[in-house]
């Protein structure tokens, strides 16, 4: 008996602990009210935030932008610097050489002078004059075509005015419709009982008029 005693009150005593080291939740009422009222107030942080972010972004992309355009002005800038060098050498190239040679009288001097230009046309290079043969024969060719046909314009016939196709379909319409009209009228006009000539009538020409038989009579 003592024993079960013993154990009875061992096992009543355990559960009495764990009680006690049981966990209590406490709320706060601040806590509590700021999570439940304040809504409106992380809805407004989370969007400044988001500006944030995007004020940051179009800063780093008007950055990556810049840098592009700054790279495309230094490589237009280095090709046009190196036409303006070909260019330069192209018009060394092709600078006239003179020579000038004095020759001494007793009454005068003369001095003649040599210009050779370099020529161009055995590398297919064509500046200025240097032209092939072929080019100046299309020209020529070319500028006499254009004289004749300032010379000789096309002829326009004053009967004739130009227009469209759907404006020509509408006139011609409207002349058949006009012409027809005028037919009727005229067709009616003829149609119409001629006026009997003064002087004796006939008969049958009496019966007529007045619209009786023979037999009325």
């Amino acid at each position: 008996m003592k024993k079960k005693e013993r154990a009875a009150g061992g096992a009543g005593s355990g559960r009495d602990r764990d009680r006690g080291r049981g966990v209590m939740m406490v709320f706060s009422e601040e806590d509590r009210r700021e999570f439940l009222t304040g809504f409106h107030k992380r809805k407004v942080e989370r969007k400044k935030k988001a500006l944030e972010e995007i004020k940051v972004k179009l800063k780093e992309e008007q950055k990556r932008l810049k840098e592009e355009r700054h790279k495309e002005y230094m490589k237009m800038f280095k090709e046009r610097q190196e036409a303006l060098e070909e260019a330069d050498e192209l018009d060394q190239m092709t600078s006239s050489k003179m020579e000038s040679i004095q020759y001494d009288h007793p009454n005068h001097t003369v001095t003649v002078t040599t210009v050779s230009s370099l020529d161009l046309t055995a590398a297919n290079l064509y500046l200025g004059a240097n032209q092939p043969e072929d080019a100046e024969e299309e020209q020529t060719v070319k500028k006499d075509d254009l004289n004749v046909k300032r010379d000789n314009p096309l002829p326009r016939k004053g009967a004739e005015p130009i227009m469209s196709a759907k404006i020509s379909s509408l006139t011609s319409a409207l002349h058949s419709r006009v012409k027809n009209q005028k037919g009727k009228k005229w067709k009616s006009s003829h149609d119409q009982v001629k006026n009997p000539p003064k002087g004796k009538t006939t008969k049958s020409q009496r019966r007529k008029r007045t619209g009786k038989l023979g037999g009325e009579w």
